[in-house]
């Protein structure tokens, strides 16, 4: 039914792929959110608010996959589908995922860098 209903069917394929990558985010980042909040939660706080700001970025690499993936869900009109495109379409996804991640790391690193830096008085900017 998914297969052969893809107008309406990309909202699921969409929502798995956004439980799925949230997961593997909160699986990634879980240890460091954690151990930061253990040092003082009003660091973390500080922490959360300047990542937000540095993290746009890799939510744009982010949303680019969400958007290949539901753009390929869509585009393929049957289940036989062309070597080339699936090829590509497997190698870039999981390339736009690891960048994701690795601009969210640097961006956590830099605000949590930056919060340390306002504490002791030096004042860095990213």
């Amino acid at each position: 039914l998914l297969v052969s209903e893809r107008t309406w069917s990309w909202t699921i394929v969409g929502a798995c792929y956004l439980v799925g990558t949230i997961l593997a985010r909160l699986v990634v980042f879980g240890r460091l959110v954690k151990q930061t909040k253990q040092i003082d939660p009003h660091l973390y706080s500080e922490v959360r608010s300047l990542y937000l700001k540095n993290s746009r970025a890799g939510w744009i690499v982010f949303s680019l996959s969400f958007f290949l993936v539901v753009g390929v869900w869509i585009g393929w009109k049957n289940s036989l589908v062309e070597r080339g495109p699936l090829a590509l379409f497997c190698l870039l996804l999981p390339f736009l995922f690891f960048v994701s991640i690795v601009l969210h790391l640097i961006a956590y690193g830099e605000a949590l860098l930056a919060a340390l830096g306002q504490r002791t008085g030096v004042e860095r900017e990213f």
